[in-house]
């Protein structure tokens, strides 16, 4: 089940500017009594003797993310709502923090599935929709309402008057995606959807599009039961073309769906890449999100630069880019280049082609070759993490006693190994995907070879 952030004594009505509390903790932390008196005074008559001011208030700031109690200081989305230029601009802050971080869409979902069925927007209908949508709500809470109502201030809603219809304009132009949007968007049938998902995910790093055959073969390698590959075109890639979302070119003689090319319109460009693939904004870093797309031929630069700000970006830009052009979903990032002084990155991956496999990925930019030693470490932290595949990436190449440790370890444990040299990695730059989709595949046999001494019945002793 899912959650709302909780709202104890934190209400539109009561608190008025979602900003003042916020600044009441910028002007006089880490005066932590005076903080509590200030909020006494603004909202609660001066009283200090219950728990309104002193525990609540920042009990919600936290539940919010607004608010590090440790440090006495503002989260980088506190700031943002207390730097806003007017109270509804800071409530539409508030609001998109919460559609991000929260499960707020499912509120924005809810109130438009009500309207939809000329149903009254209640307290009880409500928490109706919210459950059938996955909401669990306590039976007195009053999270649901509150979260409405700075909604509304937010613009992002009319008021109880019009029953809290929901307003595209402001809805588009604060999260990047209407309630109708979402409706269309939402109301594809499975096949669709997944196939959006896939094109939109690829989209990030090739906005020109992708032969369709890429699409269709992940499709039906990771979601088979779902589609009828004779009826592709016919169910799927031809739908999606007449209601606007992608647009597919058939290649001259080519056979079947897997033919042609297919590009995401801006329709669907247009969308926050989290509202078609869910988690893909809250695991990628920020900073990464807008380079993404970088020519591989750029990366490749990024790599042999003489900034080190520049061979980090490469590397991570690198890691990020296999990791997706292998079909995989990244999940974390474990390590960033400035904390690595610039010479690596650690990324966590995962996988559902057949069975779901998770990934451990290190990428190294670095002249000397790769060690057994750092390549031991990983087999540590794969162990720790349950990881099922180790990727060891470097721009140079591995030591005869780390390429000797990997066969070992595959042959003796769970795991295996990809080593990508700096030959592997240059070929992924100047061919591609297939490039790189042909390595794994072929590491895939020698990993076969390796492990066939392992036992696969029981002994007879």
């Amino acid at each position: 089940m899912s959650r709302l952030p909780s709202f104890n004594d934190f209400s539109p009505g009561l608190i008025g500017d979602v900003r003042a509390p916020l600044k009441t903790i910028k002007r006089l932390a880490p005066d932590w009594t005076a903080i509590v008196r200030s909020w006494a005074n603004d909202y609660f008559g001066g009283s200090i003797d219950n728990k309104r001011a002193s525990t609540n208030v920042p009990a919600t700031l936290t539940s919010l993310g607004l608010f590090d109690r440790k440090t006495m200081s503002l989260t980088q989305a506190g700031e943002t709502i207390a730097a806003a230029a007017s109270p509804q601009e800071a409530a539409q802050a508030l609001a998109a923090h919460v559609v991000s971080t929260g499960n707020g869409i499912l509120l924005i979902e809810a109130v438009r599935a009500l309207n939809l069925k000329a149903e009254k927007v209640s307290k009880d209908s409500l928490k109706g929709e919210l459950t059938l949508l996955g909401v669990e709500l306590s039976a007195a809470t009053t999270d649901h309402t509150t979260l409405l109502n700075w909604m509304v201030q937010a613009g992002l809603f009319e008021d109880r008057r019009q029953n809290f219809r929901p307003n595209d304009e402001v809805l588009k132009s604060v999260l990047g995606i209407s309630a109708s949007e979402r409706g269309e968007l939402t109301s594809l049938p499975l096949d669709q959807s997944i196939f959006l998902q896939i094109l939109r995910r690829l989209s990030e790093v090739e906005p020109a599009g992708s032969p369709t055959k890429v699409i269709t073969d992940e499709c039906l390698a990771d979601h088979s039961a779902h589609f009828d590959e004779d009826q592709l075109s016919r169910k799927v890639i031809r739908p999606l073309a007449e209601a606007g979302w992608i647009e597919s070119t058939q290649r001259s003689g080519g056979r079947g769906a897997k033919s042609g090319w297919v590009q995401a319109t801006p329709k669907l460009m247009d969308l926050p890449i989290d509202a078609v693939t869910p988690d893909f904004n809250q695991v990628i870093p920020a900073d990464l999100r807008g380079k993404i797309s970088l020519p591989r031929s750029e990366i490749k630069r990024l790599l042999v630069s003489e900034s080190a700000n520049d061979r980090g970006l490469g590397l991570e830009l690198l890691a990020l880019r296999m990791m997706i052009d292998l079909g995989l979903q990244p999940r974390s990032f474990r390590q960033r280049s400035k904390d690595t002084a610039y010479a690596e990155v650690d990324l966590t991956a995962e996988g559902r082609r057949l069975l779901f496999s998770r990934w451990q990925v290190q990428c190294k930019c670095v002249k000397s070759r790769v060690s057994l030693g750092d390549v031991a470490k990983e087999v540590g932290l794969a162990i720790f993490s349950k990881s099922h595949v180790v990727a060891v990436v470097t721009t140079s190449d591995f030591s005869r006693e780390a390429k000797a440790y990997a066969r070992q370890v595959t042959a003796d444990t769970h795991l295996q190994f990809v080593l990508l040299n700096g030959e592997a990695v240059n070929g992924y730059l100047d061919g591609g995907a297939a490039a790189l989709q042909a390595f794994v595949a072929e590491n895939a046999s020698q990993v076969m070879v390796q492990k066939r001494g392992q036992p696969i019945t029981p002994s007879d002793d």
